[in-house]
């Protein structure tokens, strides 16, 4: 069975640097060095370069890649991105907070950031997003046939509150 191996690093070299990057992030302010460098492989061979920028302006919690249907799915700043991997069109969905953590099985692809929950479709849309489930950390603790269980950070550090949401709206049950 082949694999992906995804790698982020501050530095890369041969044969990284002979590659076309895909760009993400903050690239009005120019193309000078990525704040970090997304790395996947195939079956050990380098097949895609991903360079990721700042915006200053953007909180940053936690970043993430995986791979989702035929995406490479990056949380980065503020946003989630689906980098098409055969076209390697991009698109990208706003958090208004920062990004969390993935959550993805073969149905759905959940995005959490500090406060609400995003559902993603296998074509890259966005189906849904959640009302503000905490204010500065939102996880998932199970899926549950139709329904999100999770927890939300209310008054940190460490004010925790359950939620429960439906998987097919977003909406509280």
């Amino acid at each position: 069975m082949a694999s992906h191996t995804i790698t982020w690093s501050e530095y890369i070299s041969h044969p990284w640097l002979e590659m076309e990057p895909c760009r993400i992030g903050d690239t009005t302010a120019g193309l000078g060095t990525p704040a970090r460098y997304l790395l996947l492989a195939h079956d050990g061979v380098p097949i895609l370069r991903v360079d990721a920028f700042l915006n200053s302006n953007e909180c940053f919690a936690f970043s993430d890649a995986t791979v989702w249907h035929d995406h490479l799915v990056i949380g980065w700043g503020e946003r989630a991105y689906l980098l098409d991997l055969d076209s390697r069109d991009i698109v990208w969905h706003e958090l208004g907070s920062y990004f969390g953590h993935f959550y993805a099985n073969r149905d759905y692809l959940l995005v959490a950031s500090d406060e609400r929950i995003q559902r993603i479709a296998p074509d890259g849309s966005l189906l849904w997003q959640s009302d503000v489930l905490g204010i500065d950390g939102v996880v998932v603790d199970a899926v549950d046939g139709n329904m999100i269980h999770g927890t939300g950070e209310w008054d940190p550090p460490g004010e925790w509150q359950p939620f429960q949401i439906r998987l097919d709206s977003g909406q509280a049950d």
